[in-house]
């Protein structure tokens, strides 16, 4: 049995059925020396996710994603405007250093980096307002201002929000106000439950859920999970 075929099984009842199969190829090609996600100018997000992004995308699309990357050479190529957070500033000079002159007249890059000391005594990573990680290199830390980077824009400004970084829960919840009615939120990395442990009944009063099962994405051989909102109110 491949290691495709395995996976399917392994979260066949977390929505990974035999329709993965028609992305193998695409993951196959995503592991061949010297792939990466800015090389291939995609998202690592699931396929599954990423067409349907690909698709509500359009020339005249305002984006706004929390982590940059290949992510944002895929909205580059398909919008019109992309705004990026980011907070580490080696991997931001990275993502500059790798736009052209005509790309960096339709991106806004915004580096913000983690904030020393912690937002509350205590703090808890689905609690949104606490803005911290568990990542352990910023247990010390707090992404206050990172998650508030969003808060410069008017409301209802973006067609997509993509939520791929730090502080996840308190991302979503400063992003989803910059949402258009008919626009997406999106939530890489959804099958960590803690993301949506507070955040989810606040999203589901205004946004309708697109896709969000588990599946196959490029550079990684364990399928993982992008959920994906639409806005309706």
């Amino acid at each position: 049995m491949s290691e495709f075929q395995r996976q399917i099984n392994k979260y066949k009842m977390h929505g990974a059925g035999m329709r993965q199969w028609l992305h193998y190829f695409r993951w196959k090609r995503s592991f061949v020396s010297g792939a990466n996600s800015m090389r291939d100018r995609q998202p690592w997000i699931t396929f599954d996710a990423m067409d349907v992004l690909e698709k509500h995308l359009n020339p005249q699309s305002k984006v706004f994603e929390y982590g940059g990357g290949g992510s944002t050479l895929f909205f580059l190529d398909h919008a019109n405007e992309v705004v990026t957070v980011e907070h580490n500033p080696e991997w931001f000079s990275i993502l500059s250093e790798g736009l052209s002159e005509s790309e960096k007249k339709r991106w806004k890059g915004l580096l913000v980096e983690a904030e020393p000391g912690k937002a509350t005594e205590y703090p808890k990573a689905q609690e949104p307002l606490h803005y911290y990680t568990t990542d352990e290199h910023y247990l010390q830390c707090h992404f206050k201002s990172y998650a508030q980077s969003i808060d410069q824009f008017p409301d209802a400004c973006f067609d997509i929000v993509l939520v791929d970084g730090r502080a996840r829960p308190a991302c979503l919840v400063h992003g989803m106000p910059k949402v258009k009615v008919g626009g997406l939120l999106v939530l890489d990395n959804s099958d960590r439950d803690y993301y949506l442990e507070l955040t989810l009944p606040m999203i589901q009063g205004k946004f309708a859920p697109v896709i969000s099962n588990q599946g196959a994405s490029p550079y990684s051989v364990e399928f993982c999970r992008t959920s994906i909102w639409r806005r309706f109110g």
